[in-house]
C-alpha cells in the first residue's frame, strides 16, 4: 500500500515536471513580461511616483484573483524568480552605495520615517485584522443564533403536531 503511494507521487513529480516544457516557460515568461509592460505603463501615467514592479505585483494579484490567469500558468516562472530573489536585489544595494552622500547628509531622517512607516504600518495591520476578527465572530455568532432558533421552531412545529 506504502509502496503504491510512493510511486503515484513519483509518478506525479515526472509528470509536473515533463509539463515544464520551453514553450510553457515561454509562455509564462511572455505573461510576467506583458504584465510588466502595462504595470510600466501604468507608472507612467500616474500623477505620483508609484514602482512599476508594485503595479505589476497588484495587477497579477487581481489577474489571478479573478481568474483571468490561472496559477498554473505562471507557477513555474515565478518559483524560479523565487528562487532567486536574493540576487535580484543585487542592482538595490549597488544603487545604496552609489547613494552614500545622501544617506550621510539625510541618514537619520531616512531611519526615522522608516521606523514610523513600519510603526503605523504594523498598527494599522493590527487594528484592522482585529476589525476583521471581530466582523467574522459577529457573523458567526449571528449564524449559529440563527441555526438555534431555527431547531426550536422545528421542535415547537413537532411539539404543536
Amino acid at each position: 500500500m506504502e509502496n503504491t503511494k510512493h510511486s503515484k507521487l513519483i509518478k506525479e513529480q515526472t509528470s509536473k515536471e515533463k509539463a515544464a516544457t520551453p514553450a510553457t516557460f515561454l509562455s509564462q515568461a511572455f505573461i510576467f513580461s506583458f504584465i510588466l509592460l502595462i504595470s510600466n505603463g501604468i507608472s507612467a501615467i500616474l500623477p505620483f511616483p508609484m514602482p512599476a514592479s508594485v503595479i505589476g505585483l497588484i495587477l497579477l494579484f487581481i489577474a489571478l484573483s479573478t481568474h483571468v490567469v490561472k496559477l498554473e500558468q505562471v507557477e513555474s516562472v515565478g518559483n524560479k524568480l523565487s528562487a532567486i530573489l536574493s540576487f535580484l536585489f543585487v542592482p538595490s544595494g549597488i544603487s545604496l552605495i552609489n547613494s552614500l552622500d545622501i544617506m550621510r547628509t539625510s541618514g537619520l531622517q531616512i531611519l526615522l520615517i522608516i521606523f514610523v512607516a513600519t510603526f503605523v504600518l504594523l498598527a494599522l495591520i493590527g487594528w484592522s485584522s482585529d476589525f476583521l476578527l471581530k466582523v467574522r465572530r459577529a457573523s458567526s455568532e449571528e449564524k449559529a443564533t440563527e441555526q438555534v432558533s431555527l431547531k426550536q421552531a422545528t421542535q415547537h412545529v413537532k411539539e404543536v403536531r
